[in-house]
């Protein structure tokens, strides 16, 4: 099995539609302390996963609208590569225990596996994988955070664009929070948040 080599391949496979663009920088330092970090993709639906294609170096692979689309894409493509002799070392970062079959399969084949994903990462997958490794970005102050990603927007935010740029800037996310959708978190605020207009109208902006 190929270890911490200096002299490897490395493929820095990201699951777009479950990781957050906010933990690339953490992902790319990780995956290059194993060798020379050669390929670096986030699959998924364009569409839904904002900031990937703004990653630095990272290529954004579009998976469309299909069930799984983008689990097995990057299956596809981490087996080719490996195949193809273009990595001997795989950073695979999601917290999808769908990939635990993947990362078997690499490790039986000789490459070596590192997971990457947050705590939620079943045990399996962690298991199936060489090494394992946590990431967590959330800040300790959750309320703190939100409000800050709207001072950077003094004209306020489209219902619609609230997840995005909250899960963007700090991973955060309705998991977070113990209201079970974004506009009731912010009508419980009402000191601090102004809730405008009705369903994908509704606007949110600071008071």
């Amino acid at each position: 099995m190929v270890g911490d080599d200096k002299e490897a391949r490395v493929a820095l496979l990201i699951d777009g539609e479950n990781i957050s663009s906010g933990f690339a920088g953490k992902l790319i330092v990780e995956a290059g302390g194993h060798g020379t970090l050669a390929i670096k993709r986030a699959y998924g639906n364009a569409r839904r996963i904002p900031g990937w294609d703004a990653a630095p170096g990272v290529r954004l692979i579009h998976s469309g609208d299909g069930k799984n689309a983008a689990d097995l894409l990057l299956t596809v493509d981490a087996m080719q590569m490996f195949h193809e002799g273009k990595a001997t070392v795989f950073v695979i970062s999601s917290s999808d225990g769908d990939f635990s079959h993947l990362a078997t399969r690499l490790r039986e084949q000789g490459a070596m596996v590192i997971g990457a994903g947050e705590g939620k990462a079943p045990e399996g997958f962690r298991r199936s994988c060489c090494k394992w490794v946590m990431i967590e970005g959330k800040p300790a102050d959750v309320d703190a955070a939100i409000t800050k990603v709207f001072k950077a927007h003094p004209k306020g935010l489209a219902i619609s664009q609230v997840n995005p740029e909250i899960r963007k800037r700090h991973a955060i996310t309705l998991a977070d929070v113990s209201e079970k959708s974004w506009r009731a978190y912010f009508e419980a605020r009402p000191q601090a948040y102004k809730v405008t207009g009705k369903g994908q109208q509704t606007r949110i902006s600071l008071i």
